[in-house]
């Protein structure tokens, strides 16, 4: 099983919109994938069609295939689950001393059963982030082209570096551009001085701003299903070629 890891330096980057669509691109692939929602906003199951009124997750059920909710668009995942500020205090003290409680939950699974696994996690550094690239192979940095994403990017690789450099197992961190703009000078800036500063971390391709997202999550389905042929949908589609073709067998 390969695990990715979807993190971010901050929040409105579109990146629990990315990783439900990419496992959804890899599932129509016919890769077996597993998404788990490592955010405590558990808005991952709202990309996969899962009921709004469950409240079941991992929190209380833990990683284990017990845990595991089947999806319309053909992929498997497990939310965080609906828990109160309490029980979300609690857990996250106990995860700080318990940092490959991700990792131990994902080894305990049928390793015949999934290809990948993705990780949604909530942005900044977290508990959540730590125990996700504990356990990651690979992490896809979300991003847009702004001068606030820009400043976020030190850190975070830095946090990777910090979680995973002694590990020989993570193959790489990347950087992904979301809702670039088409016009616009500040933005294909940001791109450049991003190729500029990161050469070899960014993913030679950027996912546009396109309407059709949102309008998608309205209807609470992922944009490959409700508009297959947008251009945020086939760039989609490119990421999830290019992952494929870059990822270690």
């Amino acid at each position: 099983m390969q695990v990715l890891a979807f993190i971010s330096g901050k929040g409105g980057v579109g990146k629990t919109t990315l990783a439900a669509n990419i496992a959804i691109a890899l599932g129509q692939r016919g890769k077996r994938v597993l998404a788990i929602d490592l955010d405590p906003q558990n808005s991952l199951r709202l990309h996969l069609g899962m009921d709004p009124n469950e409240t079941a997750g991992f929190v209380r059920e833990g990683i284990a295939a017990e845990s595991v909710f089947d999806s319309p668009f053909g992929v498997n995942f497990i939310p965080f689950g609906t828990v109160s500020e309490t029980e979300l205090e609690e857990f996250e003290t106990a995860l700080r001393s318990r940092p490959n409680w991700v990792r131990d939950g994902i080894d305990t699974l049928d390793p015949a059963s999934f290809d990948f696994v993705i990780l949604d996690t909530p942005p900044g550094p977290t508990v959540f982030l730590e125990l996700a690239l504990h356990a990651a192979h690979r992490a896809l940095i979300i991003i847009l082209a702004d001068a606030a994403s820009f400043t976020t990017v030190p850190k975070i690789l830095s946090l990777v570096d910090q979680y995973t450099g002694e590990r020989a197992s993570f193959f790489d961190a990347n950087l992904v551009i979301n809702q670039m703009p088409d016009q616009g000078q500040l933005g294909h800036q940001v791109r450049s001085a991003l190729y500029e500063n990161y050469p070899g971390r960014i993913v030679p391709m950027a996912i546009h701003r396109d309407a059709a997202v949102s309008e998608a999550l309205a209807f609470e389905r992922p944009v490959l299903q409700y508009e297959p042929g947008s251009k945020a949908s086939l760039d989609i589609q490119y990421l999830c070629s290019w992952l494929l073709a870059s990822t270690p067998q």
